[in-house]
């Protein structure tokens, strides 16, 4: 489970990079009075700097950034550009970050070469093999066959040989043109330089083994003839090195073909965004530190910090900043990196795309870049073409003939960099509903838990007791959660009799019923009381949970059939409570001037009144099986009600019960709770009520045309209740087993009931069995317990004491 928190930040300057050319632009314009954040995804400032001769006036430099107060988060990764939001991953924050000015020093990306076996373990970037030996102190391997088109491959050799690793040979496919001092350092060291040679084809089984070279002709094609094998255990390639532009073209730069480098690139910027370093093509350290400074000036001024004198200087530094060296070289010709044989080249290791992949699709009319990249999915891998774009295009470009230039390039979509899903949803967040006395029930002890969305007491402390104390005196239970509405107008009533199966326009005001809501295919999707409080309103209770979900409903159906009818959601805005158990009538009497008798208050009636000084609707209802009441009241007053009740009832034994002693005494009269003892597919004819559905209704109601099928067809299933022979308790969900021991149903409901000292549950059967003293079987782990049908509530069938 991630807990990954949001953080908003807004900086003057964001700098994205902490190599050189980031941390000379980071400290210049923090220098200038900005407020700059430095984000880099490496885990110390410095970049590449820190594996050649430059790491210590890059750790002198990263001192100085942060001397300079800038922000530094590393290891942090730059995921994308937003239209200017850049959402950085931090650790367990991802911060997202908006600033006046951005500036990209993202460096330049090392290009891999193709050729057969390019996929072998053991075969491995320049970079990647010199930053193992020189940053981490792991040798990559005892004897290396060096494979590049640029100088960056020789000067990696000469780092791999002072690190302990014997270098083979270097196959430069550049027939000329090498840097001579050092051609002269490979010399002296004794490593072999094979000029105008190429990798053809690693090999071995799991693991590198060696490798073969050979050299080109005048025409750029191999010269087979020429093939030598090496023995080796590491193959380190570099193709040279491309700007890391991406963010730079998710900010709306445009890419450009330069043939000095051999690559695209970034051209011009949108404003605001100023890029650095390698990704700006100043590669050497001189100029990346010097281009950074720019950077950071440029940025600083564009928000309002700097001086005149500040840009004279920014003029002066501009003519003065050289290119460097240009980054990469233009390579050879790509056939130079495929071979001839019949081994697999691979052109995207992430996605798993062959050369041959790609001239298949090619051969198959998928000649544009933007269509080979949805055939094949090069460059759609976690890499997103960091590693197989360029080799993708130049693949391209020798199949079909087209210029390299025209055949264009894909714009990385972001996140650039992998990143978790659990990190771009954030700290898991839960809503979480509480009454307006939930500081009560943690005062009385309550084992407050998760119910839905709510935060509810499940006892307090003692279950069995809390049930015992509705029977023998009172009881009191925050039901606060149920869904609240009113349906108000003068069609109100025939909007209800449209959602429900039963009839609701001759409900007499002041009087209440049960309903079951169904949905287009007569499957229950919730329950509860509807009390007609006038000629015009209906006051209708909803289960906890589906109390959202009903509303939308409600307002869904209104919205359609355009019916004289007002809906008002007074969910959050009252609180009830059931106060149940013998003693109930004596101590609301005690509290009201109503007329609490059976006369005067009789079940299923509804009443408005005070208690306790307090205005409530009384609903008598007994979904507990004991004499109740529900008293629905503003939250605002609650706790006074709550705590009015609970001081009027202690002479009578009252406490307070919470979700699980509800439960055994809702199962003894088997009533239902949806969701639990229905799923997706019960209606209410097979669930125990069919005196619910009047299909008789002159209405069309939802539901109507499945309930006749069903009703036509018969009950396939039906829900019942059952009594354990051995008193053992079922878990709910174990299986109702028929002949062959095969599934035939399920438990839904099972407790102890202290009240009746036997194990009851709610099951569903095949309709055969529906029948009371049935004998079933439960399969519950492992174990073959016998159980009795009985269809009738088991305490009180003949609701004496709910209408006593």
């Amino acid at each position: 489970e991630w807990h990954t928190e949001y953080r908003r930040r807004h900086a003057d300057v964001l700098v994205i990079g902490g190599g050189i050319a980031g941390m000379a632009a980071a400290l210049r314009a923090a220098e200038l009075g900005a407020d700059v954040v430095l984000v880099d995804d490496g885990p110390e400032l410095g970049g590449v700097a820190l594996a050649d001769d430059s790491a210590g006036a890059a750790e002198e430099l990263a001192e100085r950034v942060r001397a300079a107060e800038v922000e530094v988060l590393a290891p942090a990764a730059a995921l994308g550009w937003f239209d200017g939001l850049v959402p950085v991953w931090c650790g367990s924050t991802l911060h997202q970050i908006r600033a006046g000015a951005y500036i990209t020093a993202t460096g330049s990306i090392e290009q891999p070469l193709m050729f057969e076996g390019n996929d072998l373990p053991g075969v491995m970037l320049c970079s990647g093999a010199e930053r193992l030996a020189s940053l981490y102190g792991v040798r990559p391997g005892r004897r290396a066959v060096v494979a590049t088109t640029t100088d960056r491959g020789l000067e990696s050799a000469l780092a791999l040989h002072g690190h302990g690793v014997a270098i083979a040979a270097v196959a430069d496919a550049r027939p000329d043109g090498a840097d001579k001092d050092l051609v002269k350092r490979l010399e002296r060291e004794g490593v072999e330089l094979l000029r105008g040679t190429v990798l053809v084809r690693a090999f071995g089984r799991k693991k590198v083994k060696g490798a073969v070279v050979a050299t080109l002709g005048g025409d750029g094609r191999l010269d087979s003839a020429t093939d030598r094998g090496i023995d080796c255990d590491l193959v380190a390639v570099s193709g040279g090195r491309v700007p890391s532009g991406s963010l730079l073209l998710q900010a709306g730069a445009k890419a450009q073909w330069d043939a000095d480098v051999g690559a695209y690139v970034p051209g011009e910027t949108p404003p605001g965004v100023y890029p650095a370093g390698d990704v700006a093509r100043h590669s050497s350290p001189a100029d990346a530190e010097a281009s950074g400074l720019i950077a950071g000036s440029e940025a600083a001024l564009s928000v309002g910090y700097g001086d005149e004198g500040v840009a004279a200087e920014l003029a002066e530094a501009r003519q003065s900043l050289g290119r460097g060296d240009g980054g990469v070289r233009a390579e050879p010709p790509a056939a130079a990196h495929a071979s001839g044989g019949h081994g697999k080249c691979f052109a995207c290791l992430c996605e798993d795309v062959t050369t041959d992949d790609i001239d298949f699709s090619i051969d198959e009319g998928f000649d544009s870049l933007e269509l080979l990249k949805r055939y094949t999915t090069v460059t759609m891998g976690p890499c997103q073409g960091r590693m197989c774009q360029l080799a993708s295009i130049r693949k391209m470009a020798e199949h079909t003939g087209q210029p390299i230039e025209e055949v264009g390039l894909t714009t990385a979509r972001p996140p650039w960099s992998s990143v978790p899903m659990g990190v771009m949803a954030g700290r898991p967040f839960e809503p979480a509903k509480r009454s307006a006395v939930h500081g009560r029930h943690r005062e009385l002890g309550g084992d407050v838990l998760w119910a839905g969305d709510w935060r509810r007491p499940y006892d307090y402390g003692d279950p069995k007791g809390e049930t015992m104390a509705v029977h023998d005196g009172a009881g009191l239970i925050d039901v606060s959660t149920l869904g609240k509405l009113i349906v108000r107008g003068p069609e109100a009533g025939r909007f209800l009799n449209l959602l429900y199966p039963n009839r609701f326009d001759n409900l007499k005001p002041g009087r209440i019923r049960y309903g079951v809501l169904g949905d287009d295919a007569g499957r229950i999707s919730d329950d509860g009381t509807i009390c007609r409080l006038d000629d015009l309103s209906y006051y209708v209770t909803t289960t906890s949970s589906g109390a959202d979900a009903v509303e939308a409903w409600f307002a869904w159906w209104l919205a359609e059939w355009d019916l004289d009818v007002h809906l008002t959601d007074v969910s959050q805005g009252l609180s009830a409570f059931n106060l149940a158990g013998p003693q109930s009538r004596e101590i609301l009497s005690g509290l009201t001037e109503l007329d609490c008798s059976n006369e005067g208050f009789a079940y299923l009636d509804g009443k408005r009144a005070h208690v306790a000084g307090i205005p409530c609707l009384l609903l008598r209802i007994g979904f507990v099986g004991e004499l109740g009441y529900e008293l629905h009241c503003p939250g605002s007053l609650a706790e006074d009600l709550w705590d009015a009740l609970m001081e009027a009832g202690a002479p009578h034994g009252i406490r307070p019960f919470g979700l699980e002693p509800q439960r055994v005494l809702r199962l003894q009269k088997m009533h239902i709770l949806v969701g639990q003892d229905t799923d997706a597919e019960s209606n209410p004819l097979e669930a125990a009520m069919p005196w619910i559905v009047k299909l008789d209704k002159d209405e069309d109601f939802i539901g109507r045309w499945a309930l006749e099928n069903v009703q036509e067809r018969g009950d396939e299933n039906r829900l019942v209740g059952f009594t354990m022979t051995n008193g053992a308790v079922p878990i709910e969900g174990a299986a109702v087993v028929g002949a062959g021991d095969q599934p035939v149903g399920r438990v839904t409901s099972s407790r102890f009931s202290p009240k009746l000292e036997k194990t009851i549950g709610m099951a569903w059967v095949p309709a055969a069995l529906a029948e009371d003293g049935t004998e079933i079987t439960l399969a519950d782990n492992g174990r073959r317990l016998t159980a009795l049908v009985q269809t009738a509530p088991f305490y009180d069938p003949d609701q004496e004491r709910l209408r006593g």
